[in-house]
């Protein structure tokens, strides 16, 4: 199983949760700002996927490692997800196609264009949001 990572403000959102002092919440805040801007940037993030074998299930898998993140996930899922990052790639292309046809050749200002692919993003997938995988 992958190890889960937090976000600061998922960890902030905890401290509130829990009644944790603002003074401690924005002391907290302040110190992780300062840490994570020391943090070096990741210029490139560093992908592998390999197949293996799953002694105990005695079935394949597929582990996907991004960067020090680790997991394991079994044939079909890695199937699937593959499919959504071919699907993801072509959206972007064809939002990228857009973006550059409504702010070079027809004019349009940054913040309509962002209006227009709102609205291609609910006609392509059904909604305006992240669409999760049903299975």
């Amino acid at each position: 199983m992958a190890k889960q990572l937090l976000v600061l403000e998922e960890v902030i959102a905890m401290l509130k949760t829990i009644s944790a002092p603002n003074r401690v919440i924005d002391d907290f805040r302040k110190r992780a700002e300062f840490v994570l801007h020391l943090k070096p940037a990741v210029e490139r993030d560093e992908i592998q996927v390999s197949s293996g074998f799953g002694a105990a299930s005695r079935q394949g898998l597929v582990e996907l490692t991004l960067n020090d993140q680790r997991t394991q996930m079994d044939v079909r899922k890695a199937r699937e997800i593959g499919l959504m990052l071919i699907e993801a790639a072509e959206a972007a292309t064809s939002d990228e196609i857009v973006m550059r046809l409504l702010t070079d050749k027809v004019g349009l200002a940054a913040e309509q264009v962002a209006h227009v692919l709102i609205d291609l993003r609910e006609i392509r997938q059904g909604t305006r949001d992240v669409r999760w995988p049903t299975s």
